[in-house]
């Protein structure tokens, strides 16, 4: 069976689930209510029906090996140095199918690299903030037991979510990618 999903059906779905994560070991974002998800995230997903109808059943923390590590490590270093930062004025979400793009651009990317790399799609959350400048910005998260894990283009390394400057808003929910929720921890 294939579902199709339109705007205000997949609007409507995004906004079922309200979900508290618990503290975990390392730092975790904390998050609350279901909040309506970015516009661009929402044409993504229609774009790209597939990789937002994944449903998990209880939220997914990948034990963060020596191995694992190395492929965040990679992932974040392949993707920043493969994509020529680029200012999108329509905010478009997409995959850098061109070699360039924005924040949008890199996360997405990241996150198709390491779901490439065997790592579960509930562990690799995007999330939005605000930057030091008031300007949005969209990273990606991943959730470890070292805490959640920021792979983000205007870092080379990846760091911990609360090492960064940023204001968050919301993020996708672990239970369902095409659900967002708001975060209520900063730090």
């Amino acid at each position: 069976m294939v579902l199709k999903w339109n705007g205000p059906l997949l609007a409507a779905a995004m906004l079922t689930t309200v979900l508290i994560l618990p503290a975990a070991a390392g730092t975790r974002m904390a998050t609350g209510g279901a909040v309506v998800p970015p516009s661009g995230f929402i044409r993504f997903c229609i774009a790209h029906s597939r990789e937002c109808l994944v449903s998990a059943v209880k939220p997914a923390v990948v034990m963060l090996s020596k191995d694992r590590r190395a492929e965040l490590d990679r992932v974040q270093s392949e993707v920043n140095r493969a994509i020529a930062p680029r200012e999108n004025p329509s905010h478009v979400w997409d995959y850098a199918e061109a070699g360039y793009g924005d924040c949008n651009t890199f996360a997405l990317t990241k996150r198709r690299a390491l779901i490439a790399l065997g790592w579960p799609e509930e562990a690799l959350l995007l999330a939005a903030a605000y930057d030091e400048f008031g300007e949005g910005h969209l990273v990606l998260i991943a959730r470890t037991s070292d805490g959640d894990l920021a792979l983000d283009n205007r870092t080379a390394p990846v760091v911990a979510w609360s090492d960064l400057p940023y204001r968050w808003v919301q993020m996708q929910s672990p239970l369902s990618p095409a659900r967002w929720v708001r975060i209520v921890s900063q730090k």
